[in-house]
C-alpha cells in the first residue's frame, strides 16, 4: 500500500473514493491517515463511482475509487462503463481475497482479476509476494497502469488481494518504489504533402459541415471554429455537451431538422463531415447522416484505439489533438468567400424555425415541460455549472437555441444511462466554487436517490426535480400505439414525490405547480443558503408527450 500511495502522490493524484469495507482495511487506513490525500467516504459504490466521475469530470484528473472484495466490485461497473465512453480518468483499486481461495464457497470471492476488462485501459493484478523483485513487479504494474489512465483519459484497474491480518498500521515509509515518469507529446501536421488530397478536397468543395459531439471545454478551439465559419461553404454544428456556443454556430440541431424530410435534406446534406468528439446526442442527424452520408466523412481526434467510424463512410482519421488540428488547418485552407450559398441556407433554416419556436410558446399555455423548462433554462444562473438528467431533459435542451457562454453544461452521455446522474453532479459540485444545478427527471432522480446519502454535498448544489409521474420517453418515442398491459413495463408510472427524501437527508424543499409559483420560487432558488436546495417541478397533469410531438411537428 506504501508503494501504491507513493507513486500516486508522485503522479499528483491526491482524490480517494473509499467505499467502506474490511478487506480494504489497509486501502482505508492508509489514504485516511496520509493528510496529502482528499478522502471521501461513499457507502454505495455505485453512487461512489459516479461521484469520483463528476469530480474528474471537473478537475481533468484521474481520481481514485476504492472498494473492498466481492459483489461491491461490481458495483462500479456502470460508472466505469460511463468513463470509459466519456474519456474520463478513473483508478479503480478494489481489495481481493487470495487467488487460492477463490471457487471454495468462501464468503465475499469472486472473480476480480480483470472484470472490467473490456472498459478499461488497463486491468492488473498485484502480487502479495514482498521480496525485493515482487515489489518491483508490483510498482511497475502500477506506474505503467496509471501512467495508462492518464495519457488515454480512460479508466484503469488494480486489483490487489490482501492476507490477513488486515489492521496492522506503521508510521515509519518502509518502501522506496520506482516512480516511471511520462513525457506527453502532442501530433502534429506539419508537412503539408501528407494532407494534400485533403487540402484539395477541402478547397474545391462548396458543401462542408462540422459536427462537434460530446467534448470537453478547449480554450483555443472556438476562435479557431469561428475563423472557420467565415467561410459560406462551412456550417458548424454543435451540441449541449461539445461546449461550443455563439451566433456563428448551429447549436440547435433537433429544433432544425428534426421534423425534416429525406427529400429536404438532399439540399443540407455536406460534401464533407467533418466531426470531432464521442456520442451525438441528435438521432436525428446521425439517421441522415447514415440514410444518405457525405463523400467524405473526416474524424479529429487523438487516443482511439479503434476508427470512430459513426457513420459508416470514414475516409479519413486525424489521430490528433482538435485544437492543434484546428490551429494548423484554419491557416492552410482556402475560405470561399462568395462561391457557396451552404451557410445561407443553414443560416435562411433557422431563422425561419426560431420565429416558429417563438410563437408557439407565446401562444401554448399549459404548464407542461416544454414551457418549464424553457423558463428554466433561461433562468439559469451566469457562470455556473449546469448538470443534466438523461433521456428526455438533455432532448429538450438541446431544442432552444440562446444559450449563456458563461455555463458549462454536462451530462452522462458516454452510455446514456440513468443511474447516476445525481451521484455525478453532486461529485461535480463537490470541486467547484459555482453554483451547480441538476435538472432531472424524476425517474432518473428516485433510481439514484442514495447519492443523497453523502456527507459532502456542499450548499451551493441545486436540483430541479421535473415530476411528470412516469418515464415520458418512450410515449415520445415510440410511434406504435402498444397495448396498456404491454406499455406499462416501458413507462414507469408512480405517484411519489422528493419531499420525504429531502426531509430525510435536512435539504431545503419546495413543490411547484403553476407558472406563478415557479417563477417566484426561482427568484430565491439560487440564493445563498445553509442547505442544499430541491426544487419539485409537478406536471404530470399535462399531456408532455403530445406537446412535445406538437411543437415539433409545428416547426415543420
Amino acid at each position: 500500500m506504501q508503494s501504491l500511495g507513493e507513486i500516486l502522490k508522485a503522479k499528483s493524484i491526491f482524490n480517494i473514493i473509499i467505499s467502506p469495507g474490511s478487506r480494504n482495511a489497509p486501502i482505508i487506513i492508509h489514504f485516511t491517515l496520509n493528510k496529502i490525500f482528499k478522502t471521501y467516504s461513499i457507502v454505495d459504490e455505485r453512487c461512489a463511482g459516479f461521484f469520483a466521475l463528476g469530480i474528474s469530470q471537473q478537475i481533468r484528473k484521474p481520481v481514485v475509487i476504492s472498494c473492498t472484495s466481492g459483489s461491491s466490485v461490481v458495483n462500479f461497473y456502470p460508472a466505469v462503463t460511463e468513463a470509459f465512453y466519456q474519456k474520463i480518468p478513473l483508478i479503480l483499486i478494489t481489495a481481493d481475497r487470495p487467488k487460492e481461495i477463490t471457487d471454495i464457497f468462501e464468503g465475499q470471492s469472486i472473480h476480480q482479476e480483470n472484470i472490467f476488462q473490456n472498459h478499461v485501459e488497463t486491468s492488473v493484478q498485484l502480487t502479495e509476494d514482498e521480496s525485493k523483485l515482487g515489489l518491483w513487479y508490483n510498482d511497475r504494474l502500477i506506474n505503467e497502469s496509471i501512467n495508462k489512465c492518464i495519457i488515454k483519459n480512460k479508466p484503469i484497474h488494480i486489483n490487489i488481494p490482501f492476507s490477513e491480518p488486515l489492521y496492522k498500521t506503521t508510521n515509519h515509509l518502509q518502501v522506496n518504489p520506482k516512480i516511471i515518469k511520462t513525457i506527453p507529446v502532442k501530433n502534429y501536421i506539419e508537412i503539408p504533402k501528407f494532407y494534400e488530397k485533403e487540402q484539395y478536397i477541402w478547397n474545391r468543395s462548396k458543401k462542408k459541415m462540422i459536427l462537434l459531439g460530446l467534448h470537453y471545454p478547449e480554450k483555443n478551439m472556438e476562435k479557431f471554429l469561428r475563423k472557420l465559419s467565415l467561410d459560406p461553404s462551412i456550417v458548424v454544428l454543435t451540441e449541449t455537451t461539445s461546449h461550443i456556443f455563439g451566433k456563428f454556430f448551429f447549436s440547435s440541431i433537433d429544433q432544425l431538422i428534426f421534423s425534416m424530410t429525406i427529400k429536404k435534406w438532399k439540399n443540407f446534406k455536406p460534401h464533407i463531415l467533418l466531426t470531432v468528439g464521442v456520442n451525438i446526442i441528435s438521432k436525428k442527424i446521425k439517421f441522415f447522416l447514415r440514410k444518405i452520408p457525405p463523400l467524405y466523412h473526416w474524424h479529429i481526434g487523438d487516443n482511439y484505439d479503434n476508427y470512430p467510424d459513426t457513420y459508416y463512410k470514414l475516409t479519413t482519421y486525424w489521430p490528433i489533438n482538435p485544437e492543434s488540428f484546428f490551429k494548423i488547418f484554419s491557416n492552410s485552407v482556402q475560405i470561399h468567400r462568395s462561391t457557396s450559398d451552404y451557410r445561407f441556407q443553414w443560416e435562411k433554416l433557422r431563422k425561419k424555425i426560431i420565429q416558429k419556436h417563438n410563437f408557439f410558446l407565446k401562444k401554448e399555455k399549459s404548464f407542461s415541460d416544454l414551457k418549464v423548462l424553457f423558463f428554466v433554462f433561461k433562468n439559469i444562473p451566469n457562470n455556473s455549472i449546469l448538470q443534466l438528467g438523461n433521456s428526455m431533459i438533455i432532448r429538450y435542451y438541446q431544442l432552444f437555441y440562446k444559450r449563456k457562454y458563461s455555463i458549462q453544461s454536462y451530462c452522462n452521455r458516454g452510455t446514456s444511462g440513468i443511474d447516476g446522474c445525481v451521484s455525478t453532479a453532486i461529485g461535480s459540485a463537490v470541486c467547484s466554487k459555482k453554483i451547480v444545478t441538476l435538472i432531472i427527471g424524476d425517474i432518473s432522480f428516485f433510481y439514484d436517490s442514495n447519492a443523497l446519502w453523502n456527507n459532502y454535498i456542499p450548499n451551493n448544489f441545486r436540483i430541479i426535480l421535473i415530476n411528470n409521474r412516469g418515464g415520458n420517453i418512450f410515449r415520445f418515442i415510440s410511434k406504435i400505439k402498444l397495448p396498456k398491459k404491454i406499455f406499462n413495463f416501458f413507462e414507469t408510472k408512480h405517484i411519489f414525490s422528493a419531499k420525504k427524501i429531502c426531509e430525510m437527508y435536512n435539504w431545503k424543499y419546495k413543490k411547484v405547480y403553476n407558472q406563478y409559483t415557479l417563477k417566484n420560487s426561482l427568484s430565491f432558488f439560487w440564493k445563498k443558503t445553509d442547505n442544499p436546495y430541491l426544487l419539485e417541478i409537478d406536471t404530470h397533469k399535462c399531456k408532455n408527450a403530445e406537446i412535445l410531438k406538437k411543437y415539433l411537428s409545428y416547426l415543420s
